[in-house]
């Protein structure tokens, strides 16, 4: 039973470390999780209100999901995040920029084929 209980373990643990999402809550953790983040950061521009944004989050998910760590998914609602949202130059929802070494890398606006999100991601890693 013991063996069985530290195998679970194992894999919560390397199911955690394969795909990283999270909700960005103000400029400072902004700063702190894609800006400084050792990894390449997918930034997902979205609004509650947005229909093209519900339809891209799990695409972009997915997507990021097969990527092994990777690359992270950072979430930033704009209606909470006005300030960013304008830092960034967010005009159109859903906006996605890459970001990678504190850089703004690559970005698109709209809802796109699901070959282009993974081209788009592919870019950003390598």
């Amino acid at each position: 039973a013991v063996n069985i209980n530290y195998n679970i373990q194992r894999h919560v643990a390397t199911a955690e470390k394969k795909f990283e999402c999270f909700n960005i809550q103000d400029a400072k953790d902004f700063q702190t999780r894609v800006i400084e983040s050792p990894v390449p950061v997918i930034v997902d521009f979205h609004a509650t209100w947005c229909g093209p944004c519900k339809l891209l989050g799990p695409r972009l998910e997915a997507i990021i999901s097969n990527k092994e760590g990777q690359v992270s998914l950072a979430k930033v609602d704009v209606d909470e995040n006005v300030e960013i949202a304008m830092e960034y130059l967010v005009e159109s929802l859903p906006t996605v920029i890459g970001f990678k070494n504190g850089r703004k890398i690559n970005k698109f606006i709209g809802l796109q084929e699901d070959d282009a999100i993974d081209s788009f991601v592919e870019k950003l890693i390598h």
